[in-house]
C-alpha cells in the first residue's frame, strides 16, 4: 500500500512541477510539434514514453565521435610535451590510460536506460541530499568545460585572423551556438552529432599530413627515474580526467533509447565513440607539440597562439585550403561544448522541488552565461587553467563512479536492486551520510596526492624534483574504503 502511495506521488510531482511554467499549452504543444523543442527536465522517461519518438544505439557512439573529435583533445595531447615528454612517452601514456579509463563512461552510459539522467541516478547510491554534492560538482565541472573546450576553438579562431578575432569574441560565438542547440534538445543534439564528427576528422587528417615533416619523436629531456616519473604521472592524470570528465553526463543521451535495448550495445557504442577519436586527436596534438623542438617558428606560434599556432603551422603548407580547415577546427568546439551546456540544466535540476519547476531553457541560457563569463576570464591563464581543472574535475569524478560502484555491486546487486519510481522521493532514498562522509575521505587523498600550478601535497612532493599528481590513486583508496563502512552504518541505522 505504501508502494502505490509513493509511486502516485512520485508520477504527480513532475507534471506539476512543469505545468507551473507552461500557462500556454497549445502554445507548448505547437513548439512541439513543429520544432521538436524539448520540454521535459530530469523527470523519468517512463517505458511507454520510450516507445515513441526514440533514439538508437549508434546515437550513441556518434553522439561521442562529435564531442570528442575536437580542438579541447588535441590541446590535452600536447600537455604531455608541455610537461616535456618525448611524443612516444606521450603516445604510450595516451593510449594505455584511454584503454582502461574510457570504461567508466561507456559503463554509466547504459544507466540512460533507466530513464534517468546520471546526476539524478546517483540519488540511490549518495542520497537524495547527498546527492546535492554531486549536484555542485558536476554544475562546477560542465562550466569550467564550457569554458575551456570554448576557449580552444576559440585561439584557433584567433590564430587564424592573427589576433583580429580575439579570443572573447571566439569564446561568445562558439557558446551562443552551443546554446541555441542545447535550448532546442535532445532531438536536435543528435540530428547534428550523427554528422559533425565528420569535418574535424578530415582537418585532423589533413594536419597530420602537411606538418609529418616537422614532428619529431626526439627525447627533449633525456632523465631518468623520479624526475622521469613525475611528469608521466602528471600527464596520466590529466588524461584519466579527461575521459572520465564524462561520466557524470554519459547516460544522459540515452533516456530515449528503447527500453529493450541491450546494455552491451549501449556500452560498445560509447566506449567506440570515446576511445577512436581521443586517442587520434590527444596523439596528433602530441605530435603537433614535438614540432616546436625542431622548428623555431613552431615553438613561437605555440607560445603566442598555443595549440590552434600549432595547427595554423601544420596547416599552412594547403595555403586558402588550409585557413578554411581552421575554421572548421574552431567549430569542433560546438559539439564539444554540447554535453556540458545541457547537462548543466539537468544537474541543477537536482537541487530539489523547487529546481524541478524551473524550465530546463532557463536553466541551459543560466550555464551559456557562467561559461561565457569564465571562459572570457580564464583565456589569460589557459594552460594553468586546464591542468588544474582537470585535475580538480578528475578527483571528485573518481569518488563519484568509486560510490556508484560499490553501491551498484555491494549494496543493490545488481539492476534490480533499484526501485525506480523512488527517484524523486526522499521519504525511500538514503538521506546521503555515507556518501559525504566517504566524499570528505576523498577529498583527503586528493589533498594529499594532488599537483596543481598553485598547489602541491605533501605526498606528491617526494615524487621527483617538482612532484608528481597522485591525487587520482590517494582519492580512490581514501573514498573506496570509507563508504562501505559508512553505507553499512547508514543503512543499519536507518534502513535505508
Amino acid at each position: 500500500m505504501e508502494t502505490d502511495k509513493r509511486s502516485s506521488s512520485v508520477d504527480k510531482a513532475a507534471p506539476d512541477a512543469v505545468s507551473a511554467f507552461e500557462p500556454d499549452v497549445q502554445s507548448s504543444s505547437w513548439l512541439q510539434s513543429r520544432l521538436k523543442i524539448e520540454m521535459k527536465g530530469i523527470e523519468r522517461v517512463t517505458d511507454e514514453e520510450r516507445q515513441h519518438n526514440t533514439t538508437k544505439f549508434w546515437n550513441a557512439c556518434t553522439f561521442w565521435l562529435s564531442a570528442n573529435m575536437a580542438v579541447a583533445t588535441l590541446n590535452v595531447g600536447s600537455l604531455g610535451g608541455i610537461l616535456g615528454l618525448p611524443f612516444w612517452d606521450s603516445f604510450a601514456v595516451i593510449l594505455t590510460i584511454n584503454v582502461v579509463s574510457n570504461l567508466l563512461p561507456a559503463w554509466t552510459a547504459a544507466f540512460g536506460l533507466t530513464g534517468l539522467r546520471m546526476t539524478t541516478f546517483s540519488r540511490y547510491s549518495f542520497g537524495y541530499w547527498g546527492n546535492i554534492l554531486v549536484v555542485i560538482f558536476s554544475m562546477v565541472a560542465t562550466t569550467g568545460w564550457n569554458a575551456i573546450n570554448s576557449i580552444s576553438g576559440a585561439v584557433v579562431l584567433n590564430a587564424l585572423s592573427d589576433g583580429k578575432c580575439p579570443t572573447w569574441a571566439g569564446v561568445i560565438i562558439i557558446c551562443t551556438v552551443v546554446w541555441i542547440v542545447c535550448a532546442l534538445g535532445l532531438n536536435w543534439i543528435h540530428h547534428l552529432d550523427t554528422y559533425a564528427w565528420i569535418s574535424p576528422l578530415i582537418v585532423w587528417c589533413v594536419a597530420a599530413g602537411t606538418g609529418a615533416s616537422q614532428l619529431t619523436g626526439a627525447d627533449p629531456n633525456p632523465i631518468s627515474g623520479p624526475n622521469r616519473a613525475a611528469p608521466v604521472l602528471t600527464f596520466m592524470a590529466s588524461i584519466f580526467s579527461f575521459a572520465v570528465s564524462w561520466i557524470n553526463c554519459a547516460a544522459d543521451y540515452n533516456v530515449r533509447m528503447p527500453v529493450d535495448t541491450p546494455r552491451y550495445k549501449i556500452f560498445w557504442a560509447t566506449y567506440v565513440g570515446i576511445f577512436v577519436p581521443t586517442v587520434l586527436v590527444q596523439t596528433l596534438g602530441a605530435a603537433l607539440y614535438s614540432g616546436t623542438l625542431t622548428n623555431p617558428e613552431w615553438k613561437e606560434a605555440h607560445n603566442e597562439f598555443g595549440v590552434g599556432g600549432l595547427l595554423k603551422m601544420a596547416l599552412e603548407p594547403a595555403g586558402g585550403f588550409g585557413k578554411f580547415l581552421m575554421v572548421l577546427a574552431g567549430l569542433s568546439a560546438i559539439p564539444n561544448n554540447i554535453p556540458n551546456n545541457y547537462s548543466f540544466a539537468l544537474h541543477a535540476q537536482n537541487f530539489g522541488p523547487w529546481a524541478l519547476k524551473v524550465p530546463r531553457v532557463v536553466l541551459v541560457t543560466f550555464g551559456f552565461v557562467a561559461a561565457i563569463t569564465i571562459g572570457c576570464c580564464a583565456a589569460e591563464y589557459f594552460d594553468d587553467t586546464l591542468q588544474t581543472l582537470l585535475s580538480v574535475i578528475g578527483y571528485w569524478t573518481v569518488i563519484h563512479i568509486t560510490l556508484v560502484i560499490e553501491e551498484h555491486v555491494i549494496f543493490r546487486r545488481g539492476w534490480k536492486g533499484y526501485d525506480l519510481d523512488a527517484w524523486n522521493d526522499p521519504a525511500y532514498l538514503p538521506f546521503g551520510w555515507a556518501a559525504i562522509g566517504a566524499f570528505a575521505f576523498g577529498f583527503v587523498g586528493a589533498a594529499l596526492g594532488m599537483k596543481v600550478a598553485w598547489y602541491v601535497g605533501p605526498i606528491a612532493k617526494l615524487i621527483g624534483d617538482g612532484g608528481a599528481n597522485i591525487g587520482h590513486e590517494l582519492t580512490f583508496a581514501f573514498s573506496a574504503i570509507a563508504f562501505p563502512i559508512f553505507r553499512w552504518m547508514e543503512k543499519r541505522y536507518t534502513g535505508r
